[in-house]
């Protein structure tokens, strides 16, 4: 009676068991979906960029030495001309009074040598001679010129002052940028495309570029493109002009550029369904996604033509229409029940 009991609880425990786990293998998973749609040729393209001053022009010094004075500091406006900062000059002055009195000697000496040389008692290879020895004399007293010159930095043209960071006392090592003159009357703004989406007329588009930071949307026109890919990133540099903004735009600034009319040269009619990136999964086999077909998840093999700044481009394997799997598709498998969430 005991044995039979134990018997009958166990089937009871194996069936709820059975029970419990076909129920929960019946559960639709949550996904979320969206319908393909196709896109035109001439869709809005959008594309982060940083805004930048329409002209910077970087500073540095030739000369190796010690900061004895800061004459200009970040933000302000400068001159043509105007001294920026100062290096110890000691040794470029000792050295520029050294070739000063070599070359006035060299030009002593060839003056009193052309007197006696037009009577001639010195030989014209003598006179050659000292002729190269004052040549010599003046091209040491202009390096020597130069170098004192060097120990001082002067803005070569009007701007604002941008990237100054010494301090007195530090040593200046020779060719190293020490800031950049800052041209505020117009800015740009730089951002990089897909190499895919490089082709096309590009200085022929127009669009806007949107500030978060100062709420503005503005008018742009591109200015330059970049005729060499990015090896490593794969995308080409764009730069467009930014039209209107100087009195409230500032170098650093993030644009969210959108170029509505750029037409590319070897756009596909058969490559217009762009998805996201997020969802298109790589397996042996090539690229994959879930779609979802009569409540059930299927996956769908594709094929991918490209990337672009919205996402990727599909030729083949989606048609508009087809409902997409975008979110959930890690828990999935064939012909799994699903329900999608709004």
């Amino acid at each position: 009676m005991e044995k039979s009991l134990y018997i009958l609880i166990a089937l009871c425990l194996v069936g709820c068991t059975h029970y419990v786990q076909r129920k929960r293998e019946q559960a639709p998973l949550k996904v979320k979906t969206m319908v393909v749609a196709s896109q035109t040729a001439n869709a809005t393209s959008r594309y982060i960029g940083t805004i930048e001053p329409a002209k910077a022009t970087p500073l540095s010094l030739q000369s190796a030495g010690r900061v004895v004075s800061i004459d200009a500091r970040n933000g302000q406006r400068v001159k043509a001309g105007q001294t920026i900062l100062s290096i110890d000059a000691t040794q470029a002055r000792n050295a520029l009074a050294t070739a000063e009195a070599t070359l006035r000697h060299a030009q002593d000496g060839y003056d009193r040598v052309s007197l006696v040389h037009s009577k001639g008692v010195v030989s014209d290879q003598k006179m050659v001679e000292i002729e190269s020895q004052l040549a010599q004399a003046r091209s040491m007293y202009e390096a020597a010129k130069q170098q004192l010159n060097e120990c001082t930095l002067t803005a070569p043209c009007d701007g604002v002052l941008d990237g100054l960071n010494v301090e007195k006392g530090q040593t200046i090592i020779p060719g190293t940028q020490l800031c950049s003159i800052l041209d505020l009357s117009g800015f740009s703004v730089r951002f990089t495309v897909p190499e895919a989406e490089a082709n096309g007329e590009w200085l022929k588009a127009k669009g806007i570029v949107e500030c978060p930071a100062l709420d503005t949307i503005l008018p742009i026109v591109i200015t330059e493109k970049s005729v060499t890919a990015n090896v490593v990133t794969h995308t080409c540099e764009v730069v467009a002009r930014i039209q209107g903004g100087a009195n409230i735009l500032m170098s650093g600034m993030v644009g969210k550029v959108q170029i509505s009319n750029h037409k590319s040269e070897i756009t596909n009619p058969k490559s217009n369904i762009v998805i996201p990136a997020n969802c298109v999964l790589l397996k042996q086999e090539g690229y994959t996604v879930w779609v979802v077909e009569q409540g059930s998840a299927v996956r769908r093999d594709i094929t991918v033509d490209g990337y672009r700044a919205d996402g990727v481009r599909v030729l083949s394997g989606l048609q508009a229409g087809d409902t997409l799997i975008i979110e959930g598709y890690q828990k999935l498998y064939n012909d799994c029940k699903v329900s999608v969430e709004n």
